[in-house]
């Protein structure tokens, strides 16, 4: 692992899930005792615990859930890195804990999904929201080889952490103690679907079912949506977000964990053996959405029990457990629609199978003319990823190409992935550096997604290079991009401390990147603030162009605004009017560092203030005049909501294109300025988000956010803030 920054945290906190709304979501108030669902089934909630004596919204909490709460335990204690020991109760302000165990097993008509189910209470989550580690931990391995739980639900997330030990508990559970895990998958999403990979640990779990959130008409808009980093799809289901008093995917997942569990529960009587993988496999085949949405933000849409109850009588069994195996996407490519002669890209694909199986993967092409590449035979327990890679040689056939992965296991199943993808010969190829950045948005379907299709419109490829090795292979670009390169991830450690560490360049990728230069290529690199990366070992590389990225922020201070959920972007217009790179550019929006030129053939080209408080630094090569460099420190000119010109700009495609044309020497067709930059928002409606008071009361939607940290007594917390435009993973 690469150097490790200044340890951070004794035990980092994560935060509920909650979106609150001041007018109660009003349900039938119909009792029906003898209604069923769920019997015998042991559901683990961990969460803030549950009050069996409140009322909300006209429900009592201990008729609703009479005789259903079967163990509790609390792990809100200093043990577990608390300040003091809570009480059992559900202590939040909107009763948290007990909201998702009504919708669990509340005994009204529209209320309770699986009245029959056992509860299992583990409050792990204080009275203001978090929830430490090492709490959560303790509190799932409790539910799992304790409490004897079939189902567990966490509503509670956080940032995507490396070497996390959730998560390999909960996959590790699925595998060898028959547990399925359900969770939210978070409220990070924007509604216009420019917050890509706004998915929120633990549901980057594998093995889990990790829920997004649907409204009256669709996705919520603030449902986070994936892929992951590695172009995996999360979320795997849909469920609505609401419930008596708040929305959110809080309690969308609940509402998956007790389908699961009705599911299961007539499994048991049916004289059927289940395991996580047989009722993931069969919620997701029997799912579907109403709408058109990208696989990435809905995953297999909306789960119908009794149809998968059908999937399950129809399937074949092995012994006593039925064979229903899925595979996410069924569809490639996600995200692109248009590929390139020399592309490389990896689109994992998820198989779930209810009982260990080997797959076998075969084209409908010969292989001359295929495009996959995919390890085979593969051996798969429950729920496993499988590298699949498009790769498109220089002699592939122009046009439409069509091709099906037929995918068949040694006991009788068959999937298949079909593929059809325009392919064309680039104008330029550039390599996009997503190994340096520890950003979960930093890839090419991610925040610069919007960029890359505008781009890719005019036959400028991109190419993702996501390992150390890729660089020993820059001859094959024209220029290179490095987005934020050196940023600050977490790991958390085996004792639950969390430390942010962040990738170094290796003197041997300086010296690739150095040599590309030197040798006639382009390169464009996009840092960040001080607060964000390690700025000394970003300058290693800069320095080697006579640049340096400061301490000193353009703006200065960098203001984040709670009320509007928004920071204080600005405008460069401050620029040199004769270079390409900024001639005849009206503005472009910035939040950053700034720049420093400290030597020779580096220009301030464009400047906030002074021009030695520079914004872009354009560097030619002593050497060779083809070898180009461009620095800005900032990326909010790049992002999805910068093309889109949700910021202030309307100019910021055109930086980006003055930028690649300049460090690539190609001249960019005047068209790709006429290309549509809305073609995500029209399947997520936009929502207005204002704060009405500190009751949360809102119009729209109001939401805690979980992106920005903060140092705070000694532990890192996640601050609780309205959701802004954009995800910034600062580690201070």
């Amino acid at each position: 692992m690469a150097d490790k920054g200044l340890r951070r945290a004794i035990w980092i906190t994560v935060i509920i899930f909650l979106i609150v709304t001041s007018v109660a979501i009003s349900l039938l108030y119909i009792i029906k005792p003898l209604r069923v669902g769920g019997e015998g089934v042991n559901i683990a909630i961990l969460d803030s615990g549950i009050d069996m004596n409140t009322r909300i919204s006209g429900y009592s909490s201990s008729r609703e859930l009479k005789d259903r709460v079967i163990l509790e335990k609390n792990f809100v204690t200093t043990e577990f890195g608390y300040e003091e020991n809570e009480s059992s109760l559900d202590l939040t302000e909107y009763k948290h804990g007990t909201l998702v165990a009504l919708q669990i097993a509340g005994r009204s008509v529209g209320l309770g999904i699986a009245p029959q189910a056992n509860l299992i209470i583990g409050k792990c989550a204080s009275y203001d929201g978090t929830a430490t580690y090492p709490a959560i931990y303790a509190a799932f391995m409790w539910a799992v080889e304790e409490a004897d739980a079939d189902i567990v639900n966490i509503s509670l997330g956080g940032p995507i952490l490396e070497n996390d030990t959730i998560v390999d508990a909960i996959n590790e559970a699925a595998k060898t103690k028959g547990v399925l895990t359900v969770i939210s998958a978070g409220n990070s999403g924007d509604g216009a679907g420019y917050a890509t990979s706004s998915i929120e640990g633990p549901g980057d779990a594998l093995q889990a079912i990790t829920v997004g959130a649907t409204t009256f008409d669709g996705i919520a808009d603030y449902s986070s949506i994936g892929p992951l980093k590695d172009h995996s799809i999360k979320p795997d289901l849909l469920e609505s977000g609401f419930t008596l008093i708040a929305i959110g995917t809080s309690f969308s997942a609940p509402k998956i964990a007790a389908r699961a569990a009705v599911l299961m529960s007539w499994c048991n009587t049916m004289g059927y053996k289940t395991t996580p993988g047989l009722l993931k496999a069969a919620l997701m085949r029997s799912a579907s959405i109403s709408q058109s949405y990208p696989i990435y933000y809905s995953g297999a849409g909306v789960p119908n029990v009794t149809l998968a109850k059908t999937v399950i009588t129809a399937a074949q069994k092995s012994g006593d457990i039925p064979l229903v195996s899925y595979v996410l996407p069924d569809t490639l490519p996600i995200s692109i629609t248009k590929a390139f002669r020399g592309d490389i890209w990896s689109f994992p694909l998820t198989i779930i199978t209810s009982i260990e199986q080997t797959f076998t993967f075969t084209s409908s092409l010969p292989s001359i003319q295929s495009i996959i590449e995919v390890e085979t035979p593969v051996t798969i327990n429950q729920t496993s990823l499988v590298d699949c890679k498009f790769v498109i040689d220089d002699n592939q056939t122009l046009g439409t190409h069509v091709e099906t992965i037929y995918i068949t296991s040694n006991l009788g199943e068959s999937l298949e992935v079909a593929i059809s993808v325009e392919i064309e010969d680039p104008v330029a190829r550039i390599g996009f550096d997503a190994y340096h950045s520890l950003w979960d948005m930093d890839h090419l379907l991610g925040q610069f997604s919007e960029m890359r299709d505008q781009l890719a419109a005019d036959s400028i490829a991109l190419i993702e290079l996501p390992d150390l090795n890729n660089f020993s292979q820059l001859n094959d670009f024209d220029a290179l991009i490095i987005p934020d390169p050196n940023t600050y991830g977490l790991y958390l450690e085996e004792d639950f401390t969390v430390e942010s560490y962040y990738r170094e360049f290796t003197n041997e990728t300086l010296d690739y990147i150095t040599e590309f230069v030197e040798t006639g290529h382009g390169l464009f690199i996009m840092g960040t603030d001080n607060n964000s990366a390690a700025l000394n070992e970003t300058n290693r590389l800069l320095n080697k162009f006579n640049i340096t990225i400061t301490e000193n922020t353009i703006p200065d201070p960098v203001i984040f605004n709670e009320a509007t959920g928004e920071y204080n972007v600005v405008l460069i217009t401050q620029m040199n009017a004769t270079h390409p790179v900024t001639a005849d550019l009206t503005n472009f929006d910035y939040l950053g560092a700034s720049l420093n030129v400290i030597g020779e053939n580096s220009l301030s080209v464009a400047w906030s203030g002074l021009q030695t408080n520079a914004a872009v630094i354009a560097h030619t090569s002593p050497n060779n005049t083809y070898g180009r460099v461009v620095v800005t420190g900032s990326n909010f000119m790049a992002d999805n909501w910068a093309i889109n010109s949700q910021y202030n700009s309307t100019h910021n495609l055109d930086f980006i294109i003055n930028v690649v044309e300049w460090i690539t020497n190609t001249t960019i067709s005047p068209m790709l300025e006429q290309h549509s930059v809305n073609s995500k928002s029209s399947s997520l409606a936009s929502t207005q988000r204002t704060s009405q008071s500190n009751d949360l009361s809102i119009t729209g939607y109001q939401q805690i956010n979980t992106n920005s940290i903060v140092s705070q007594n000694n532990s890192l917390v996640i601050e609780t803030t309205i959701e802004n435009k954009r995800k910034r993973n600062n580690c201070f």
